[in-house]
């Protein structure tokens, strides 16, 4: 049966579903408003449970057609709020709708089945149609009113309880960076009949907190639903980099200075050729997608430590014969430090900020974490604290590893000062869009502290390198930054 057959048949077989004369299409919103907690997703200020910030997760599903929006609005870090908005439109384009900044971006040709049905589950009463429809999908389970489903496409079986037509329990394992193999679990409570109560558990521990709500969109609503924001036309961009991709290249800044770019989209780090061997900063892993089910990777295929692997194998190959010395993470989120464990494969020391390094030591030893290069060598990997400095090399390539302190973005940070040549390198702290010499609206609060951090601590001609832009910024630049009234005190 198609997607487009399956979407049809959900209001006549569960009537329940909405007040909807039969036969009438509709174009359906189900959103979960509610908090999401920051620091128990490895993306807060401190590594650890308890930093609940407002979130909405929405997504939008036709009843006669395969199309899905999916909208998030909330804080991605605790110094950034956001919205993010995907449309799903078959059968190969995925749109990121720029409402407010356009132009849209529009991913073409890119496989999009297996994402958008992942999305579509969100939506608990869609979740359940789907598997009426498709019964082989399913098998029995361990219980009442229980099975276990192995969708196309999907990595991970998932476990659903279902009682009196309605989801109870969903549940599947996702393997994240710093967690390792780890349960993740939706619970849906009932007792309010059109406003369930959900509840997201990743490895025991609450990460989302919610009630969900569904509303019809009237015909002009929906058909306005799917245009592209703002009128222009959308930016085309190839859809093998959707949702992400390796594709590494080796940028040389001065002798034995480099950045390596696209170890995944948006992914910048800085590598550098000491006396010692090669230090690199931050060891990049995936990113899951908690609000799909089951949670789906933005790489796919390469797990926990399979990113920086390739990361690792990309190095040996661009510069042969230099042994990899040491990796720097220089905060303790799980996309920049998850990936360690590929680094003391390859004989490499980790250091992080002195306040984390027990935090990440231990999560990078659990028992948990699935079978990577680390595995086979049956030891303890240790993570060297940095307090206020450290020095790597001796030569004129050295690199200074400086502690930034507590800062909006993380309670801990570390930067990457090779001296000599001249160059800076920091994650999530200034991350610019152009040579502007204003901070960026949505991260004014971070950008003008980490401006006032530099004009204190580096040379005015210091290039200024980040992790998530190729712009490169003097600090003589980011002194401009404080006479903005957005850096005031």
């Amino acid at each position: 049966m198609t997607t487009r057959s399956v979407a049809t048949a959900l209001f006549v077989s569960l009537p329940w579903l909405l007040a909807l004369p039969p036969g009438i299409a509709a174009t359906t919103e189900f959103c979960l408003h509610g908090e999401f907690d920051l620091g128990a997703r490895l993306q807060g200020t401190l590594p650890a449970a308890g930093e609940f910030v407002d979130t909405s997760f929405c997504v939008t599903t036709e009843d006669s057609g395969p199309r899905v929006l999916f909208r998030g609005e909330g804080k991605s870090n605790p110094d950034m709020h956001g919205e993010f908005t995907v449309a799903f439109l078959p059968p190969d384009t995925v749109r990121i709708v720029n409402r407010g900044a356009s132009p849209d971006l529009e991913f073409r040709p890119a496989d999009i089945a297996h994402e958008a049905d992942n999305y579509r589950r969100l939506d608990p009463r869609r979740l359940v149609a789907m598997l009426e429809q498709h019964p082989e999908w399913t098998g029995p389970g361990p219980g009442d009113g229980w099975r276990i489903v192995r969708y196309p496409g999907a990595s991970r079986v998932v476990s659903v309880q279902i009682t009196g037509g309605r989801l109870a329990m969903a549940r599947t394992l996702a393997d994240l960076p710093l967690r390792g193999t780890v349960p993740v679990i939706w619970t849906w409570d009932w007792s309010a009949d059109g406003e369930p109560a959900a509840r997201l558990e990743v490895d025991g521990v609450l990460v989302f907190r919610g009630r969900g709500s569904w509303r019809v969109l009237d015909e002009d609503e929906a058909a306005a639903l799917w245009h592209r924001g703002g009128g222009e036309p959308p930016t085309k961009i190839p859809g093998d980099a959707w949702p992400a991709r390796v594709a590494m290249e080796l940028e040389t800044l001065a002798d034995g200075v480099y950045l390596v770019h696209g170890v995944r989209t948006g992914f910048s780090h800085l590598v550098v050729d000491t006396d010692g061997g090669l230090v690199v900063g931050d060891a990049p892993a995936g990113w899951l997608e908690l609000t799909q089910l089951p949670p789906a990777d933005l790489v796919p295929g390469l797990g926990v430590s399979g990113l920086s692997e390739r990361f690792v194998d990309f190095l040996a190959a661009e510069l042969p014969g230099r042994p990899i010395h040491a990796v720097a993470l220089t905060h303790h989120h799980d996309d920049h430090a998850g990936g360690a464990r590929a680094f003391a494969a390859a004989g490499a020391s980790v250091y992080a900020p002195a306040e984390v390094a027990p935090f990440l030591e231990e999560a990078l030893n659990r028992e948990t974490m699935p079978p990577d290069r680390f595995r086979t060598f049956g030891d303890t990997l240790g993570v060297h604290p940095v307090g206020d400095a450290v020095t790597l090399g001796t030569g004129s390539n050295r690199v200074r590893l400086v502690s930034l302190g507590r800062g909006p973005h993380a309670a801990a940070g570390l930067g990457l000062h090779v001296e000599e040549a001249g160059f800076f390198f920091q994650s999530d702290l200034h991350v610019p869009v152009s040579d502007a010499a204003v901070p960026r609206d949505n991260r004014a609060a971070t950008e003008c502290w980490f401006a006032a951090w530099a004009v204190t601590n580096l040379p005015a001609d210091t290039l200024v390198l980040n992790s998530h832009s190729r712009v490169q910024t003097p600090v003589s630049r980011l002194a401009r930054y404080l006479e903005d009234e957005r850096c005031r005190p």
